[in-house]
Parts: C-alpha cells; structure tokens; sequence
C-alpha cells in the first residue's frame, strides 16, 4: 500500500472504464468512490471528505469544467474548495484540460496513457496538495506563537532551542547565543527578553562588529560628554544607558579589540560605567545577551579573546545549529518569508510547489536564515504567478547551475564583466554577514582593507554603516 493512499473521488460516466481504473486504485491502497456525474459527485462532497477527486470533463448533466467551478467558489454545504482535482480527458480534449488547470485543476491524464503514469499523476497532486496544507497550517500555528516573535521552529533542534529559552528566560542569568552568521541569533535574544520579566522595558542591539575601532564601540556603548572628541558637540547618552531595566543585546562580541573587552568585563561586573570624557559613574540595571559566530573558547585559549570575560557571559550557553542540519525548518520558513513579502510588497506569490520547496531544501543555505530570507524577498517581487515553481528560482540566484552543478559562477546568458562579478559576489557576502564588513571579508578569503578598498570602489553603501556620534 502506498504512503500516501487516501480517499478518491472519481468521477466518470464510462462505467466500464471507471470500473477497471477503481479496481486498479483500490489495489494501489486507495479507498474509492464512485459517481456517474457532477451533481452526484457534489452531493458526495458535501457529505463526505475526500483527499482527491478525479474526473471526467465530457459527462451528461454537469460536466468536469462545471464541478470544477462549483468546487472552487465552495457552493454547496461542506464543499471544500482546497480538496486537490486530477483531470481525465481524451487526447482530442486538451484544451478543455488546459482551461480546466486554469480554473484549479492541480494536473491532468489523458484516459490512454498507462496505468503507472495515472497513478503518479495521483500520488503527485495528492502530495502537492497535502505539502501547501501541512505548510500553511504550520505557519499559521506558528504565527499564534506570539511569545516568541518571529522565531519559526518546526525541527527538533530548533524546538530545543526555544526550550532553552523559555528556561532562561524567566532568569537574570547572562545569556551567550552562538552560530553561525544569519541563524536568527538576533531573533532568539529577543524572544529570551520578550519573555522575561523585562519585556516591558527596552530591548537595545549593539551590532559590535560594525564599529570598526575602539572609540566608536565605546561611544556607541558609553556614550560621551560634550567636547569628548572632535565633532562631539553635545553629550550623547549610551546604549548600555539606554537600555536601563530592559536587556542589552552586544552582536558579534568577538569581534571587539582587547580594550573594548576590558571595559566590557567591568562594565557587566559592576553595572557601571563612564561616558567618554567623563568622570561620573553611571549605575544601570541592565541584563545583559550577547552573540557571536566564532569559537570564543578556542579565541581564549590562543589568546585571542580574554578569558575572564569569556568565563564572565559564558553562564548560559545557546548554540543554534545552522539551517542545512535542521531542514524541516526551511520550508516553514521559506512558506512564511514568501507570504511577508508578497503582502509587504502587494504581489502575488503566495506559496511555493512542492517541486520548488524540495529544491530548497536541499540547498546547503551558508548564509542561513537570512540568506533564505533574502531569497524569498526576491521572489515575492519578481514571480508574477500566485505560486513559485522550481524554474522560478533562477529569478533568485538559485538556478540549476548552482543547486545542482555545484558551479561557483554561473554567467547570464549575456555575459558580465569581471567588475560585474566582484561586486556582485561582495555584495552577496555582505548579506550573508548582517553588512558586517570584517566577517563578509573572512567569508570571501580576503583582507579587512582589500575589502574596505573594494567598497569604496564600487561605492556599495549601507545604513547600518553610518553611526551617529
């Protein structure tokens, strides 16, 4: 018995012929029914539920086309407009067919073809149908999970993780949240201080990896004084003032310089701290998370990053694993970016085919969540259709050269110049890293000022790089 047997509706009026296709279904696991036309078949369907319905187009009474409309506008009591419908039509009929898909027909078959080809065309619909089901309904249960925002976790290691959480939440406890670059790093912080008892107070981000040196890390956390440094022209507070009774959230701590760190460890050690230029202690009641994508034990242990302070946020500890070890998620996730997107932008595209979703899922996704966020943005404004299919995704950089060829380049059809090339791949790798240009450097192989050099050449911009002082 096939996996994915179920209730069949089969419409036709060759009784012979629909005879001899029930028998060959029954065989294959399917429970099947009967009906000789359209308005005995909407009577079925109004009383019974039924996981496919096959039918006939030329048939007496109603036709096909017919219970086909009336299905879709949900006419009749407990039709359900969402139950998948194969075709059957003759050779000489296609465009019947054709109009039939139009009006909602998951697929057509002709009535010669052989029995194998009848039964995938049924086990195809029957999956397609059952995949956009189990994915809407998982994003709108996971929309309902309000307490943990926009955290979409249907795997089980991501739903360890939220375990976690909602343990530490509830505690003053330092957490540190690790991964690699765009997990949702970011978006786990927020959940574990939208459940804490300071939820109610301000949640402030430091990304530490876009502040290049000392005094604009310090500025940013500290604030200053007026006259502090040229161009300081009035005192300014901090972000670790700002984020008084709420949580202060420091991306990318790895990144700071043995300075930073040492006025960091005092600062999480005494609740105090000093504006630039000044000399009054400040107290603040702040819990502090902290994130980073590298190994802050091996940095300690080399030397590279202090080990009191390591010891210091290492009081809870949260790995979140990438999105290529926890695939369930990525359809789930790519349902949900692709609905956001589309109501943002007022398009279209709403779902994605069960062909496009397994294409998807079989991605390696380097720069995780966010790179599939990305991703589905592109979609939701370039695929005019009401459903993305797998030819679709060349639209979005994910053709077939690169999720099956294993091609690093693939050139359009054009050409482009090596420039073109450049840009584009530094681009790519400055979204993968949050902008972060020091990481986006590493992920490309190249030098911090090879990378600053190439910035400047091809004057790529971001908000996130301008910080106010």
């Amino acid at each position: 018995m096939t996996e994915l047997s179920g209730n069949v509706l089969l419409v036709e009026d060759d009784q012979r012929y629909a005879e001899r296709l029930k028998r060959n279904l029954e065989l294959e696991g399917y429970q099947v029914t009967a009906a000789l036309d359209g308005h005995e078949a909407l009577t079925l369907l109004e009383n019974r539920s039924f996981d496919l319905v096959l039918t006939d187009l030329k048939m007496p009474g109603m036709d096909g086309l017919d219970l086909l409309r009336a299905m879709k506008s949900g006419e009749g009591t407990g039709v359900d407009p969402e139950v998948p419908v194969l075709v059957l039509t003759s050779v000489k009929s296609i465009n019947s067919a054709v109009e039939a898909m139009r009006l909602g027909a998951e697929d057509y078959v002709t009535k010669d073809c052989e029995r194998d080809e009848i039964l995938l065309r049924i086990r195809r619909a029957m999956e397609g149908r059952r995949m956009v089901t189990e994915n809407r309904v998982l994003r709108e249960r996971l929309q309902k999970q309000s307490e943990f925002g926009d955290v979409i976790a249907a795997s089980a290691p991501m739903q360890a993780v939220l375990h976690e959480v909602e343990e530490v939440a509830s505690t003053e406890a330092t957490v540190l949240v690790t991964g690699e670059t765009g997990v949702g790093k970011e978006l786990i912080s927020r959940a574990i201080h939208d459940n804490s008892p300071r939820k109610q107070y301000p949640f402030i981000e430091v990304n530490c990896g876009a502040l290049p040196n000392d005094n604009m890390f310090q500025s940013e956390l500290f604030g200053h004084e007026k006259g502090a440094f040229t161009g300081a022209e009035t005192m300014r507070k901090g972000r670790f003032e700002l984020a008084h009774r709420g949580t202060l959230f420091l991306d990318e701590i790895g990144d700071l310089s043995p300075d930073s760190q040492r006025k960091l460890l005092r600062a999480l050690e005494l609740r105090e701290f000093e504006r630039l230029g000044g000399t009054k202690r400040i107290r603040v009641d702040v819990r502090f998370v902290l994130a980073t994508n590298r190994n802050l034990k091996e940095m300690a242990d080399q030397g590279d990053f202090r080990k009191d302070l390591f010891y210091r946020i290492n009081v809870y500890h949260i790995h979140i694993p990438p999105l290529r070890e926890r695939r369930d998620d990525i359809a789930p996730q790519a349902g949900y970016y692709l609905s956001f997107f589309a109501e943002k932008y007022g398009r279209t595209a709403r779902e994605f085919s069960p062909e496009a979703l397994k294409a998807l899922e079989q991605c390696d996704w380097p720069g995780n969540t966010r790179e599939l966020r990305i991703i589905c943005e592109r979609l939701a404004i370039r695929v005019s259709g009401s459903r993305v299919e797998l030819e679709h995704l060349a639209l979005s950089g994910l053709g077939e050269s690169e999720a099956t060829t294993g091609r690093l380049v693939s050139l359009p059809s054009g050409g482009a110049g090596l420039d073109e090339i450049e840009r584009e791949a530094i681009i790519q790798a400055l979204e993968r890293t949050d902008w972060v240009q020091k990481s986006a450097a590493e992920m490309l192989q190249i030098s911090v000022d090879r990378m600053n050099a190439r910035v400047k050449k091809f004057n790529i911009t971001h908000p996130s790089w301008k910080v106010h002082h």
